[in-house]
């Protein structure tokens, strides 16, 4: 039977997790990108904190990586944390009466948040009134960046999974390490 992992690693390992993949994001990811499709592996960090870490570490987890994308983005301060936030507060909703441990289900909801993350963030850019939307291939774009985020969910979440996992063995259980 698989031990449940406290909720202080699992953060410590979603912060940490979230920081690489921002790192790879300006970098490795973004040669993976074809032309307004990109990787989203931070909205699967969230999806993740949602659904397996408690609200107030979820949130602080999430306010955290949200700053980091805002300040990497450059663009409205507080867009991208108030987008991960509604993400995280959909996700922790939907905890209660659902779980994301298959593979299939881990990329609907993925898919689903990036779909809510993208509108929000659309959203917050038509309120801020900086960049006119052009809607031509609006829903087109959306539908793929979801489905591309959705495609990939599985390997973050498993990558994320590992890296818990790691960050839990080496943790000090009660002031003492595990043996």
């Amino acid at each position: 039977m698989k031990r449940e992992v406290p909720p202080a690693p699992r953060a410590v390992a979603t912060l940490v997790m979230g920081f690489a993949v921002s790192v790879l994001s300006t970098t490795l990811f973004s040669w993976w990108s074809a032309g307004p499709l990109r990787l989203q592996p931070l909205v699967v960090m969230v999806v993740s904190a949602g659904f397996r870490l408690p609200l107030i570490p979820g949130g602080l987890v999430t306010l955290i990586l949200g700053y980091m994308a805002d300040m990497a983005s450059g663009g409205t301060s507080g867009l991208q944390i108030t987008a991960y936030l509604m993400v995280l507060c959909v996700c922790a909703v939907a905890e209660r009466k659902l779980e994301i441990n298959s593979w299939p289900f881990q990329m609907l909801a993925a898919g689903a948040m990036s779909l809510l993350f993208q509108l929000a963030v659309m959203a917050g850019i038509s309120l801020v009134g900086r960049q006119p939307l052009n809607t031509t291939h609006l829903i087109s774009i959306l539908s793929a960046q979801a489905a591309l985020t959705a495609l990939t969910a599985p390997v973050f979440f498993a990558i994320l999974e590992s890296t818990v996992a790691l960050v839990d063995y080496f943790w000090p259980a009660g002031g003492q390490a595990r043996k």
